[in-house]
């Protein structure tokens, strides 16, 4: 008879410790139930508060861990759209700039507007607002297809002093013409890396250019070496330099230093550099002293042989 008294309070506690262990869920369940649904109305940073290890709130942890990886999408989203905005507000303006003034000297010339001996001029500045005009939307959809991954690289072992001599030596009657000083040390054995030659072609252009359009450089100087497991590039001028707190944004997509440096340029440039280099798994970085220039910097790793 002692017996069944003992075991009917064992079951009794038991009981009761299971209903309070039932009604503990319950009350999770329907907290857990209300941060959802305040979740699904748009407040994204609910998140559930973790009590104890159990296998309840092990659930709310991988939900807290899907809720954290949803807000940082959220997140990058919202910045990726406000960038997109800055973009697009930026072309409107790039775009309509030279084709206001394009129409302007071809409606000149249509309606006779300029005497004979200015048609000639009106020409050539309508041809050459027509030119820069292609040129911006040649860049722009370099920079769309980059960013879309439509670049197809065709990554191989390549010499890459020998490159790097190729691009220069088509530089340099540029260079001459626009009677710029320049210094070219360029090593002649062979260092092997990994590029894709035009992409690698194109970032240098990039960087070259950038230089004939704000620099205001006398001087250019290209010095190209070895060391350390990595082919190292150096593309310098002595021109105005870059202030300070212009430097760390150089890279980024549109955006233009305003102090000294010319006005001219899409504010792509760079950014596509940067782009293509990385995609090869190179690095660029940039080094600079207003007044006394600024040095780019480019580093692939060498394959050894």
């Amino acid at each position: 008879m002692k017996l069944f008294y003992v075991v009917l309070v064992i079951l009794l506690f038991y009981n009761l410790g299971l209903t309070l262990y039932v009604f503990k869920i319950n009350r999770r369940l329907k907290e857990f139930n209300q941060i959802l649904l305040e979740i699904e109305k748009g407040q994204s940073k609910q998140k559930f508060l973790l009590k104890k290890n159990n296998r309840i709130d092990q659930v709310g942890f991988r939900v807290n861990s899907i809720l954290y990886k949803y807000e940082k999408r959220i997140e990058e989203s919202n910045i990726e759209l406000e960038a997109n905005k800055q973009l697009m507000t930026s072309l409107s303006h790039d775009v309509r700039t030279p084709m206001t003034t394009l129409i302007g000297y071809l409606d000149a010339l249509d309606l006779k507007l300029v005497s004979s001996d200015k048609e000639e001029q009106y020409l050539r500045l309508a041809k050459e607002k027509a030119y820069d005009l292609k040129k911006y939307i040649e860049v722009l959809f370099e920079w769309f297809r980059i960013n879309s991954d439509e670049e197809q690289l065709e990554i191989k072992a390549v010499d890459i002093t020998e490159e790097t001599r190729r691009i220069f030596l088509d530089w340099i009657p540029i260079i001459e013409e626009h009677r710029i000083g320049y210094n070219i040390e360029i090593p002649e054995k062979a260092i092997i890396v990994e590029i894709d030659e035009d992409c690698y072609m194109r970032a240098i252009n990039n960087i070259v250019q950038n230089i004939f359009t704000h620099s205001k450089a006398a001087n250019i100087s290209i010095t190209a070496s070895e060391g350390n497991g990595k082919f190292r590039l150096e593309i310098g001028d002595d021109g105005i330099g870059i202030a300070k707190e212009d430097l760390n944004y150089i890279f980024e997509r549109l955006y233009r230093c305003n102090k000294g440096r010319s006005g001219k340029g899409n504010g792509l440039g760079l950014n596509i550099s940067k782009l293509l280099l990385e995609k090869m798994g190179g690095t660029i970085s940039a080094f600079s002293e207003p007044g006394k220039g600024t040095v780019f910097c480019i580093e692939f790793s060498v394959i050894q042989r």
